[in-house]
C-alpha cells in the first residue's frame, strides 16, 4: 500500500476497513466510511483515530438488544420451569382412580389414594423425562440458549463501541 502525501489512514470503528483521511480534516471534523457508511469523528492527538460521531443509533440498538435479551431470558426461564407434558401425570392418576372405582368397583380409600398419587408422580416424571430427552423442551432450551448467547455478545459489542465513541 503506497502512502499518499498529506493523507493518513485509520480504521473504521464498525467494519474495520481502512479510511484515507486527508490533512484537511481537522480534529473534530466528521468523515463517513465508504464501505459501511458509519459516520466518524476525526481525533487528532499523538496519532490519528476515528470514533463514532453519533452514539444515538448505537444506544437505540443497545436498548433493542437488551429487550431481546430480557425476552429470551424469560423464555428460557419459562422453558426450564414448565412442567410441560409431565403435568399430564395427574390426569393419568385421575383416570386410574375413576377406572378402579367405576369399572372395578374398588372402594375409595387410603390405598387407592396412595396408588393414584404414586401413579401421578411416576407417570409425570416419565412424561417430563421423555419431553426433555426427545421432544420440544430440550430443543427449545438449546435454541433459546444459543440465541441468548448471541444477543449477549452483540450487546457487549455495542457497549464497547459506545465506550470507544465516548472516549474522545
Amino acid at each position: 500500500m503506497v502512502s499518499e502525501p498529506g493523507v493518513a489512514r485509520a480504521r473504521c470503528v464498525h467494519c474495520h476497513e481502512e479510511i484515507a483521511v486527508a490533512e484537511r480534516y481537522a480534529h473534530g471534523d466528521h468523515i463517513k466510511c465508504g464501505v459501511c457508511g458509519t459516520k466518524h469523528k476525526v481525533v487528532r492527538a499523538d496519532r490519528l483515530r476515528l470514533v463514532i460521531a453519533d452514539v444515538g443509533p448505537l444506544r437505540e440498538a443497545l436498548a433493542q438488544n437488551e429487550q431481546v435479551v430480557e425476552r429470551l431470558e424469560a423464555e428460557l426461564a419459562h422453558a426450564r420451569a414448565s412442567l410441560g407434558i409431565g403435568a399430564n401425570g395427574i390426569g393419568i392418576a385421575v383416570i386410574y382412580a375413576l377406572y378402579q372405582v367405576g369399572v372395578k368397583g374398588a372402594p375409595i380409600g387410603k390405598g387407592l389414594l396412595l396408588t393414584s398419587i404414586a401413579i401421578a408422580i411416576v407417570s409425570g416424571l416419565l412424561l417430563e423425562l421423555a419431553n426433555w430427552s426427545f421432544l420440544a423442551k430440550r430443543s427449545a432450551m438449546i435454541r433459546i440458549g444459543g440465541e441468548l448467547e448471541e444477543a449477549r455478545a452483540e450487546g457487549q459489542k455495542l457497549r464497547q463501541q459506545i465506550r470507544e465513541a465516548m472516549r474522545v
